[in-house]
């Protein structure tokens, strides 16, 4: 049995030699590897926006869509990761569900909006931010042209000003009159997390670019004191954004 084992091995140790050169053969068959280069890219980026506010306590909602728009500034420091910064216009906001009243049908004269027995339904406020989101570039390709992507990372944004877009006005009781209608904005500054995923489409011309993303707003609109209506009041918002994007 020991002479068929040191048989077996003798063999082998001299078969490695010529299994070696076998593979340093076949190696140096195969076409070279491409080094890795990193890349900067540049662009600009717009979309639709659907967003609504996490009121606490709730307010039945349905999503505001709206718009964005930005620049795009994207490095890829090694294969399958980089970091992705945008300076973006936003436009946010919520809508209510709430049933719709035709005002001037049962009141004559129609009631001004400064009476204080008034309150809106139907009711749609708009609000404008100058945002800056952060994020890691992930990045698998799917052949020659084609990349699947995902993003993630934290987004501060400025508040920059609102507008009501839809508010219908009818005759209530006072105990029925929403406070929070007539008040602004309180918090100017707003942050979260941004996770989204999308594809890419490389080009001779550069990089066209579909995804979609979703903003969990961790601060609060209103103020959150115990006197205030509400407890919280965050900015949620889903987004869907093309963009283009020139390559270095």
């Amino acid at each position: 049995m020991r002479k068929v084992v040191a048989i077996v091995l003798i063999c082998l140790m001299k078969g490695l030699p010529a299994f070696s050169q076998v593979t340093i053969s076949l190696d140096s068959l195969a076409p070279p590897r491409k080094p890795f280069v990193p890349e900067w890219a540049f662009g600009i980026n717009g979309g639709a926006t659907l967003s609504k506010i996490s009121f606490n306590p709730s307010v039945q909602q349905e999503m505001l869509m709206q718009y964005t728009g930005g620049i795009t500034a994207r490095y890829i420091s090694e294969k399958n990761i980089g970091l992705q910064v945008e300076l973006n216009y936003s436009l946010r906001g919520w809508k209510e569900r709430t049933e719709s009243v035709n005002v001037y049908s049962n009141f004559s004269p129609v009631p001004a909006p400064s009476d204080s027995s008034m309150h809106y339904t139907n009711y749609c406020r708009s609000l404008a931010y100058l945002e800056l989101p952060i994020m890691t570039h992930i990045y698998f390709n799917m052949g020659k042209r084609a990349r699947v992507m995902f993003l993630l990372g934290p987004q501060i944004s400025y508040f920059l000003n609102e507008k009501t877009i839809n508010s219908e006005i009818i005759v209530s009781i006072p105990e029925t009159t929403r406070p929070y209608y007539n008040k602004e904005v309180e918090r100017v500054f707003d942050y979260g997390l941004l996770g989204g995923m999308g594809f890419e489409l490389r080009t001779g011309i550069g990089s066209f670019i579909v995804d979609g993303r979703y903003y969990f707003g961790l601060s609060d609109i209103f103020s959150n004191h115990k006197e205030d209506y509400f407890q919280s009041s965050s900015n949620q918002v889903i987004s869907i954004k093309c963009a283009y994007l020139f390559r270095k």
